[in-house]
């Protein structure tokens, strides 16, 4: 998807949000939202939860790490896991708001791409995934799951792991689950553009199956990365495309809040 689509839908996200008047431009701008479909709907039923040491359990009710509340989901300090859908997305656009709790802990955790809904893994925090990291320290950066993948492409800053585009003078990059697989975000003006502790911040991801995945911090693009690959069995190399898999939100040892999950399905 090319970048400049981005600043576009950012422009009638802010307009709709009291900018514009009546009229066509104002209907359009309706119309666009309504494409938007929850994918919390006050309940956790739609969802699998996978805990660290303990791969995908039985029941989501019998556990006391993800909370349903009405408007959003509380995630408790405790236990490393994943809120996950239980259906698999390929072409779409998925967001959701957040915000910190209590004081202290790591400030981590994320919003999760390609997540292996069949995955046999317990000892990791996750299955094969990429993680859209909300680390207090550097929102929008995104790893790859250990040795479990997938692998992928990007470019970066000569020197360093920061997403540069191509057209900023970036340097092809070539992730590895094996070793170098974390992208760190971009920012604008190299300035991190997040709200005060407390205060929600809206992550999201533009995801066109195995092409692409691009993240966007508070209505920035911040990171994107490509031509995705699933680890030959065996092997340390590129496999298959990675071209699907659920869509998920992090618990990692801190109190969160999560409010807005929701998806729009996209063309191929």
């Amino acid at each position: 998807m090319p970048l400049r689509w981005i600043p576009l839908y950012c422009l009638l996200a802010t307009l709709s949000g009291g900018f514009l008047g009546t009229g066509a431009a104002a209907d359009e701008t309706v119309a666009a939202d309504k494409e938007w479909t929850p994918l919390y709907t006050g309940k956790l039923d739609d969802f699998r939860i996978y805990f660290r040491g303990q791969g995908y359990i039985g029941d989501v009710h019998d556990q006391k790490i993800f909370l349903a509340e009405p408007d959003q989901i509380h995630v408790i300090k405790g236990t490393n896991g994943l809120l996950i859908t239980k259906q698999p997305y390929r072409n779409y656009h998925v967001k959701v708001d957040y915000r910190w709790g209590a004081e202290g802990g790591s400030k981590n955790a994320g919003l999760m791409t390609h997540v292996d809904l069949e995955s046999k893994c317990v000892t990791d925090n996750r299955p094969r995934s990429i993680e859209i990291n909300m680390l207090y320290s550097s929102p929008g950066s995104i790893w790859l799951a250990s040795e479990l993948g997938p692998f992928g492409s990007t470019f970066i800053e000569k020197e360093a792991r920061r997403y540069l585009p191509e057209n900023a003078g970036g340097v092809l990059h070539h992730a590895t689950p094996f070793g170098d697989r974390t992208i760190y975000a971009r920012y604008p003006d190299d300035k991190m553009n997040t709200n005060p502790y407390g205060e929600w911040n809206t992550l999201e991801a533009v995801v066109h199956g195995a092409d692409s995945v691009e993240i966007i911090l508070n209505g920035h693009v911040v990171n994107r990365l490509t031509n995705l690959r699933i680890p030959k069995v065996g092997t340390k190399e590129p496999g298959e495309p990675l071209v699907d898999g659920g869509i998920a939100l992090q618990s990692e040892g801190q109190e969160i809040f999560y409010r807005n999950f929701v998806i729009k399905k996209l063309d191929p």
